[in-house]
């Protein structure tokens, strides 16, 4: 059976030939997978220094979408969405082409969804929706920075941020990636050197954020949601006492089950077009280069590896 191992820490997954077929056992179904994302959580574990990882050699990525071949909960041929119960953190992942996967972390797709979609929607889609409405309260006039606008996260913190009637701006770190930030949104680029803003939607952190906090006017809410640029940051805390800006932090972890009761929607939502979300393809076989991309931010969009039929 082919598949991915990651077979040291700190090593890109490579693609396998050997690996044992699965065997179901009670309370799990046999899912025949069609795509898997790569995501950072994904480098985070096979890094070796996340706090909780499977041992090498293992099979990576938590999230992923397939077709049922046996269960005694799902007709056989659903399509399902699968995140959850430890999947490429505390258990092997989903990248092979047959998995046992509990019964839990399964999520049955609307019918017609793109598997590639259905596999990576579910961290951006609800991370966006919960900093957006639930931490910062973004409503019609709000003016909105959104950081790393051309991420898949930040994409979404724009659409939903517009379409709630905000006056939205979009930051990405190079010129270049302001084609990916959805059409009709102003962009800056670099740190901000503009503002007032209401609300700050964080996506990148890193040393920068102290600068862009400053754009945010007293009273507003900052939300950090992710630290691709960096996980270390200087306060000077008699400034931000005056300044008063309310830092906000998104727990996923905390907030799984709002997550989990906005995933049918939103992916409803993205397969019908009300939403977008830009898909990095790749094959399964090109592993190695879609994890540099990714990890140098190349990638245009969420990456997912897409398995044969």
């Amino acid at each position: 059976m082919r598949g991915l191992l990651v077979r040291r820490f700190g090593a890109p997954p490579e693609p396998s030939e050997g690996l044992t077929e699965p065997e179901r056992a009670p309370g799990s179904s046999l899912v025949r997978m069609a795509a898997v994302t790569l995501g950072h959580l994904d480098r985070s574990v096979a890094s070796g220094t996340f706090p909780r990882h499977p041992e090498p050699p293992y099979v990576p990525c938590g999230d992923g979408a397939g077709h049922i071949v046996e269960s005694d909960a799902f007709p056989e041929g659903t399509l399902v969405w699968i995140r959850g119960a430890g999947l490429g953190v505390d258990r092997d992942g989903l990248a092979a082409e047959l998995v046992a996967v509990p019964d839990e972390a399964l999520h049955p797709a609307p019918d017609g969804t793109d598997p590639a979609l259905a596999a990576c929607f579910f961290s951006p889609a609800t991370s966006a929706h919960l900093a957006v409405h639930e931490l910062a309260g973004v409503g019609a006039g709000s003016r909105v920075l959104v950081t790393g606008a051309a991420g898949a996260v930040g994409s979404l913190a724009v659409q939903l941020a517009r379409r709630a009637g905000a006056e939205v701006t979009g930051l990405v770190s190079r010129p270049e990636r302001a084609a990916l930030v959805p059409e009709g949104t102003r962009v800056l680029h670099g740190d901000a050197d503009d503002g007032p803003y209401d609300v700050l939607i964080e996506t990148v952190g890193g040393p920068g954020l102290a600068t862009r906090l400053d754009a945010v006017a007293p009273g507003g809410v900052a939300v950090v949601v992710g630290y691709t640029a960096g996980t270390k940051l200087e306060l000077d805390l008699p400034s931000r006492c005056v300044h008063d800006v309310d830092l906000r932090f998104l727990n996923m972890i905390r907030r799984a089950p709002q997550a989990f009761a906005l995933a049918d929607g939103l992916l409803a939502d993205l397969s019908g077009g009300g939403l977008s979300l830009r898909v990095d393809r790749r094959p399964l076989a090109d592993a190695a280069a879609a994890w540099a991309d990714l990890a140098a931010g190349r990638a245009r969009g969420r990456v997912v590896l897409e398995l044969p039929r």
